[in-house]
């Protein structure tokens, strides 16, 4: 498969959703999740399985094509970038570590999506051929959307870390609570779900650490990546497209806007060309940092080998960099223009509020930066999961 094509042809399927994500972000954040024509334009694309493992019907794209790809979609919208990305991202991973016979099983129909985290909020007890799981989990992008969730879990009577598993489950099985009133990322769908002592067979979990260390059952280099450098390609992408956004915006927003007294062409203001002028440069070379960094670790993995645990900090701490960039370059933005930025209909404050939204998820937490000084400084308890 020819990369620079396929990446081509997702950007492509990108741009013909557009008017419909656009259209209806406004109705999709009322909603709490992405209104039925959003998602449904997603379905009838291949954005929903551009992560998934090829031999299971998926495309199996390397992480700058996934980060342009979600970062193209949060041009248009945070939410439904981020929607977009967990559901593909989640199928992607159980596709790729369920048992070979489970996941041939769960793709044969189609490549499903699914939702869920991966943190270990619940506790399961072993039971003949596999477990009876009980919790209750934050977060659960997209769950609405899903076919499927997945939930991690302590097993009980089983030591650390080895005993956190992976339960992947029908939706149906699941009660999703409607809870995700939140300031950003509000169409995201984030809602809680819990599981109450629901029988989850041994064939349908996973090894958490299996996930952490790259042992992947069916797919290659793209789910080798290890954790958390799976999942960086998306954190930064939905960071970077919003930021991109908030700066196209406020240059055409900026051509109609006067400030001072008497009023004056804020595109004539001094302080304004240097912000702008600087914002440019500071987002494009975090963008430049982060394609390098997944470009090396894309190497690495397609190579044969897992990114050991100091470039998964490294990773990690790249992805919180550019986030943390992103928030800079999308308030500087939002400020410069004013009382007029804080209307509904102005997508500036939209990007104002999902791009801060996106920053409080815990792999862009500033124990990232802690993490990678750790390896740097040879700590012999250094974690890129801090």
């Amino acid at each position: 498969m020819d990369t620079e094509s396929v990446r081509g042809e997702l950007l492509a399927e990108v741009a013909s959703v557009e008017p419909i994500l656009a259209q209806h972000a406004r109705s999709s954040e009322a909603l709490g999740r992405l209104d039925s024509e959003s998602i449904e334009a997603l379905r009838k694309t291949r954005l929903l399985r551009l992560a998934a493992p090829r031999d299971l019907g998926g495309l199996e794209v390397d992480p700058v094509t996934q980060l342009e790809v979600i970062e193209a979609l949060a041009r248009i919208d945070g939410s439904a970038a981020w929607c977009a990305g967990i559901l593909a991202g989640t199928t992607a991973i159980a596709g790729g570590y369920l048992p070979a016979a489970s996941s041939r099983k769960l793709f044969a129909a189609g490549v499903p999506t699914m939702a869920g985290q991966v943190g270990p909020s619940g506790r399961a007890v072993p039971a003949a051929g596999g477990y009876r799981l009980t919790g209750r989990w934050k977060f659960g992008s997209g769950i609405h959307h899903a076919e499927w969730v997945v939930g991690g879990g302590f097993v009980q009577g089983r030591e650390l870390p080895a005993g956190i598993r992976l339960f992947v489950l029908p939706k149906d099985q699941v009660v999703v609570h409607d809870n995700w009133q939140v300031a950003g990322l509000k169409a995201s769908g984030s809602s809680d779900y819990s599981i109450e002592d629901v029988f989850v067979p041994e064939e349908m979990t996973v090894a958490f650490l299996d996930t952490i260390v790259g042992n992947v059952v069916t797919g290659g280099a793209a789910l080798r990546m290890g954790m958390p450098a799976i999942v960086t390609p998306f954190h930064a992408a939905v960071a970077l497209g919003i930021a991109r956004r908030a700066l196209d915006e406020v240059t055409r927003q900026a051509i109609e806007k006067g400030r001072g007294f008497p009023p004056s062409p804020l595109p004539t203001h001094q302080h304004f060309q240097m912000s702008l002028g600087k914002a440019e440069l500071e987002l494009a070379s975090a963008r430049a940092l982060e394609v390098a960094l997944l470009s090396s670790l894309w190497a690495e993995a397609a190579a044969g080998a897992t990114p050991a645990p100091a470039r998964q900090a490294e990773a990690r701490a790249a992805a919180t960099f550019v986030t943390e960039v992103a928030q800079r370059v999308t308030t500087a933005a939002f400020q410069a223009m004013g009382g007029g930025a804080l209307f509904d209909d102005n997508p500036l404050q939209r990007c104002f509020r999902d791009v801060h939204a996106a920053g409080q998820h815990f792999i862009m937490s500033p124990t990232a930066y802690r993490a990678l000084g750790q390896f740097k400084l040879g700590q012999p308890d250094a974690n890129p999961m801090l």
